[in-house]
């Protein structure tokens, strides 16, 4: 067993590779994978029951078609493994991505994500024609899902945001 842990970790792999996201409050994809140990105990208190076990990597994931976070850290206050871990930092660099296919840019009327978006972070701006485009502003987006969750079409998505470096 140690010996396919030193394998992932040379590769730069992880039981999570296309396996879904993390649990807010992870210590970083491959730790998390390395100290989860799909006890389950995170899942048992999650008040939104949006976390279960992966059938594939026999870990922690988010599953966003049962609701969306609170942030409210129970999952952390549960895991004695210490793979969620509360920092001063976000409780992780999931953001919503708005594709393409969304409803407004095919001109039919919809605002359900904004709707169900407790932080604001989506707008609708009127453009040509009437026609009403989203607008998603990832500073203050926080990842937990609710426009996704509302979104009739599956035009949300949610992707880890990487901090841009400052260039001198």
């Amino acid at each position: 067993m140690q010996e396919q842990m030193e394998r992932r970790r040379f590769l730069g792999l992880s039981k999570y590779t296309d396996d879904g996201l993390c649990p807010p409050y992870s210590i970083g994809k491959y730790e998390f994978s390395e100290a989860c140990t799909g006890c389950g105990d995170c899942i048992s208190v999650c008040p939104e029951k949006i976390l279960r076990i992966s059938e594939r990597s026999r870990l922690a994931v988010v599953d966003f078609g049962k609701g969306s976070c609170s942030f409210c850290g129970a999952c952390v206050d549960a895991c004695k493994e210490g793979a969620l871990v509360k920092t001063g930092k976000a409780p992780w660099a999931m953001k919503a991505v708005i594709s393409s296919n969304c409803l407004s840019y095919q001109k039919i009327a919809c605002r359900a994500c904004a709707d169900f978006c407790e932080m604001r972070a989506i707008r609708f701006h009127p453009g040509l024609g009437g026609q009403q485009t989203p607008d998603l502003d990832s500073e203050v987006c926080t990842g937990c899902g609710a426009c996704l969750v509302a979104c009739p079409n599956g035009s949300i998505e949610m992707r880890e945001v990487k901090l841009q470096e400052e260039v001198l």
